[in-house]
C-alpha cells in the first residue's frame, strides 16, 4: 500500500509519517476494542500519536527551522499551564488528561505546517499522500460504520433495559468521529463529483447519509445531509455568489425537504405528547439553549470561574483540568471548544488556535472564489461546517480522532495545481 524507500533516510522518515497518519484511525478502533470486549484501556491511540507528533516536529526542522521554533513556542506556551497545575495540585489523572489535549490540539496545527514545507519542496509527494491519507480515512471510517451497523462496537445511546440507538462501531469517541466523518466523506464526494459519474455520485451520497444516520447524533446526520447538497454547489468556485439552475435545483427541494420535515416533527411530537415540552423548555432555555442542550450554562459558569476566581496567570496560561476543583458538579469542559481552549490553556492559546481556524477557512474561500486550488472547495465546506459545529457540540479543535484528517485537509491549501 505504502512504499518506504530504505536506504533513503531523509525520504524513508517522511514516508514513514505518511504511513502512520494514513493508518491512525485503526488505533481508535484497536483503544475502541479492547475497552468495549476486554474492558481495559490500552491507550493504543495516545501511544499512537504522540511519537507521529514528534516525528512530524523532526520533519518540520529539517524543513524549516524558524517554523519548527514557532511550533515549539506554542507547544511550550500550550504546557505552561497544565505544568503549573499539576505542580499545585500533584494530581497525575489530571496531567495526563491536559497532555493528551494538548497533543490533540497542535496535531492540526503542526501537519499543516508540515505540508507547507512539503508542497513546496515535493510537491508531488505532498499532493499523493495527501490523497492517500484521506481516502484511507474515508475507507478505513466506512468499515468501522458497517461493523457498527451490524450491531457490533459500542452503542451511540443506550437508554437501559436493552434498548439503544446508533453505533460508534469501534470508535468510542461519537462526538469526535462526526469530524473525521466529515471531513473524509466530503473529500470522497468531492472526488467523485468532479472525476466520477453522477449516477456514482448519488450511490455515494445515499451511503453518507446511511452511515450518519447509523452513528445518529446530531452532528453526522446533520453534516451528511448538508455535504451531499453542498459538495455541488461548492464546486461552482468563482460562480459561488451566482444563482444558477444548478443552486436552484438544489435548493428548491431542500427547502420543501425541511417544510415536511417541520410538519412531520411536530406532529409526531404531539403525538407522542411531547409537543408541550419542547415549548416548555423553549420558553425556558430559548433556541439557542435546545440547539447546544445546556452548554452554553456550562460555558457561563467556566468564564464566570476564570474571570473572577483564577488568577491572571491561570487566565493566561489556563488550568486545565484543575478547574474542575472550582465547578460544584466537579467537571472542567464545557463542550464548547472556544471556551474549553481558553479555559484550559490561556488566552494566548486561545489566540492562537482561533486564528489559526480562522486564517485557514478565509484562505479556503479566497482560494475556492479564485479558482486556484482543487481542493479548496472541499476545503471550504468542511472547515465552514468544521467551525460551526466546534461551538456548537464542541470536540472539534481537541479531537484526536479527526485532529490528523483536519491537518492533512488544511495542508492541502498549499496545493495550487488545478489538475488534481
Amino acid at each position: 500500500m505504502i512504499n518506504l524507500t530504505i536506504g533513503s533516510y531523509r525520504k524513508f522518515w517522511s514516508q514513514l509519517a505518511v504511513a502512520m497518519m494514513s493508518v491512525y484511525l485503526l488505533t481508535d478502533m484497536l483503544s475502541g476494542f479492547s475497552i468495549i470486549y476486554l474492558g481495559i484501556d490500552i491507550k493504543a491511540s495516545l501511544i499512537y500519536k504522540v511519537p507521529l507528533l514528534m516525528l512530524i516536529l523532526s520533519l518540520i526542522a529539517q524543513e524549516n527551522i524558524l517554523k519548527f521554533n514557532i511550533l515549539l513556542f506554542l507547544v511550550i506556551l500550550i504546557f505552561i499551564g497544565p505544568l503549573y497545575q499539576f505542580y499545585e495540585h500533584a494530581r497525575l489523572d489530571f496531567f495526563i488528561n491536559d497532555f493528551s489535549t494538548a497533543i490533540k490540539v497542535l496535531t492540526p496545527v503542526c501537519i499543516f505546517f508540515l505540508y507547507r514545507e512539503w508542497y513546496k519542496n515535493e510537491p508531488e509527494f505532498a499532493l499523493k499522500s495527501t490523497h492517500r491519507i484521506l481516502k484511507l480515512g474515508f475507507i478505513i471510517l466506512s468499515v468501522n460504520f458497517i461493523i457498527g451497523a451490524i450491531g457490533l462496537g459500542k452503542s451511540t445511546y443506550d437508554f437501559g433495559g436493552g434498548e439503544t440507538a446508533g453505533s460508534t462501531g469501534l470508535i468510542m469517541a461519537g462526538n469526535e468521529l462526526g469530524g473525521a466523518f466529515l471531513v473524509a466523506f466530503t473529500y470522497m464526494l468531492h472526488m467523485c463529483w468532479n472525476h466520477k459519474s453522477k449516477k456514482l455520485y448519488l450511490l455515494l451520497s445515499l451511503f453518507t447519509v446511511f452511515c450518519g444516520v447509523s452513528v445518529s447524533t446530531k452532528t453526522t446526520i446533520l453534516a451528511s445531509l448538508l455535504i451531499v447538497f453542498l459538495v455541488p454547489i461548492v464546486n461552482e468556485r468563482h460562480k459561488l455568489y451566482s444563482f444558477t439552475l444548478l443552486k436552484m435545483g438544489i435548493f428548491i427541494p431542500i427547502i420543501t425537504l425541511i417544510i415536511i420535515a417541520i410538519i412531520l416533527a411536530v406532529e409526531m411530537l404531539q403525538s407522542l405528547g411531547l409537543y408541550d415540552r419542547m415549548i416548555f423548555l423553549y420558553k425556558k432555555a430559548g433556541i439557542l439553549g435546545i440547539i447546544l442542550s445546556g452548554r452554553d450554562v456550562m460555558t457561563a459558569e467556566n468564564f464566570d470561574i476564570v474571570v473572577n476566581h483564577s488568577s491572571l496567570f491561570e487566565q493566561l496560561f489556563g488550568q486545565g483540568e484543575a478547574l474542575s476543583l472550582k465547578r460544584s458538579d466537579g467537571s472542567a469542559t464545557s463542550e464548547v471548544d472556544g471556551a474549553d481552549i481558553l479555559n484550559f490553556y490561556g488566552i494566548f492559546t486561545f489566540l492562537a488556535v482561533c486564528s489559526f481556524y480562522i486564517y485557514t477557512f478565509a484562505k479556503a474561500h479566497q482560494q475556492t472564489i479564485k479558482n486556484i486550488n482543487f481542493f479548496s472547495p472541499f476545503i471550504l465546506l468542511a472547515s465552514f461546517t468544521l467551525l460551526v459545529l466546534s461551538q456548537l457540540s464542541g470536540h472539534i479543535w481537541g479531537s484526536g480522532t479527526a485532529g490528523i484528517l483536519i491537518g492533512v485537509m488544511l495542508g492541502s491549501l498549499n496545493a495550487t495545481d488545478k489538475s488534481h
